[in-house]
């Protein structure tokens, strides 16, 4: 029995050894893909700011001698018309003593150069001296009229120059207002400008002429194409902004002190390389991609430059025509195959 079993056992372990190994196979995993391609892409500079009116079309109404606010006419915001009623001033009591005092003075010169005139006529003044009086009167009469017409005899009502918006009323009905001060400012919707803060190292970088976009914050608000103006580079201490100023074009429905939004265009690079933002993987700070070769998913470092929605310049680890891992990139590992197409469909019994 013993010399019958050993070899049995001995074809048995060889016809184990002789049977082939299994063979592994290598995981595939199912993405999707987009191609890196060649784009314009523009640098924008989002900023915040307000309408306010063109400084250049602001109408001044002042106070053109001493007077009391009477009445006020309008409210601050109120767009006018031309020619309607303002504001009311009456004379001050310093100035109603000057309308009596230049009467009199007026009354007393021209009873002088009458006086004077008679006595010439008897011999008893000269020519020289009925020509003084006579210039005294006149400037005596000359300075009473002329303050009864600025006073329109005591009681003024200044009115808009132009049609407008009530941009200020500074003084209240009681309120006195020396000769020369501001009783009421009046805007044109017509010149209108916005003034939009910037940090100061966009405003470094922005130019004028620069294209932008205004946008009003309110629910549905306007949309107005533009350009920049100008550039106040001085800091604001307040806000430690620059500022952006802006032209608003003629016709449009921006409001005086509307809330804006603005997107600037800093720069605009034509043709560049851009892959959807869905393909941008984080490995800490640092971007990558997996790029499809072969079948198979390689990862590349890349360098990212301009953002615009969903689009991203890709300044430097790929190339126009790569094919970019847009789904199921986080399941990846370098170098690992993959199948781009539609998974199979799996076999019904």
């Amino acid at each position: 029995m013993r010399r019958i079993i050993a070899p049995i056992a001995i074809v048995m372990v060889l016809s184990a050894c002789s049977k082939p190994a299994d063979k592994v196979v290598e995981p595939t995993a199912q993405v999707q893909t987009a191609v890196v391609s060649l784009q314009d892409i523009d640098e924008i500079v989002t900023a915040y700011g307000r309408v306010e009116f063109d400084p250049s079309a602001i109408q001044i109404l002042t106070a053109p001698f001493e007077a009391q606010v009477a009445q006020v006419h309008v409210r601050v915001g109120q767009a006018v018309r031309s020619g309607q009623p303002v504001i009311t001033l009456v004379a001050s009591s310093n100035t109603r003593l000057d309308l009596s005092r230049l009467a009199r003075e007026a009354t007393v010169a021209d009873a002088e150069a009458a006086r004077l005139g008679r006595l010439r006529a008897d011999g008893l003044a000269s020519d020289a001296d009925v020509t003084t009086a006579a210039s005294a009167a006149a400037t005596a009469r000359q300075a009473s009229t002329n303050l009864q017409r600025l006073t329109r005899g005591g009681r003024l009502t200044l009115v808009a120059p132009v049609a407008g918006v009530i941009d200020a009323l500074p003084l209240s009905p009681g309120t006195l207002a020396p000769s020369g001060t501001s009783v009421a400012n009046l805007g044109s919707t017509a010149l209108m400008n916005a003034r939009l803060g910037v940090e100061v190292e966009d405003a470094q970088r922005l130019r004028t002429g620069a294209p932008l976009t205004l946008q009003g914050l309110h629910d549905e608000g306007v949309s107005v194409p533009a350009q920049v103006t100008s550039i106040d580079r001085r800091v604001d201490p307040a806000t430690r902004l620059a500022a952006v100023l802006v032209a608003i074009p003629r016709g449009s429905l921006l409001l005086p002190g509307e809330t804006l939004k603005a997107r600037i265009v800093a720069n605009a690079l034509r043709g560049v390389p851009t892959a959807p933002r869905a393909a941008i993987l984080y490995d800490g700070d640092t971007p990558f991609v997996f790029v499809v070769r072969a079948g198979k998913a390689i990862r590349q470092p890349v360098t990212l430059g301009i953002e615009q929605g969903d689009t991203v310049q890709i300044r430097a680890g790929v190339q126009a025509g790569d094919q970019l891992v847009v789904e199921g990139g986080p399941a990846l590992s370098d170098g690992m195959a993959v199948h781009t197409g539609r998974p199979p469909q799996a076999a019904r019994p």
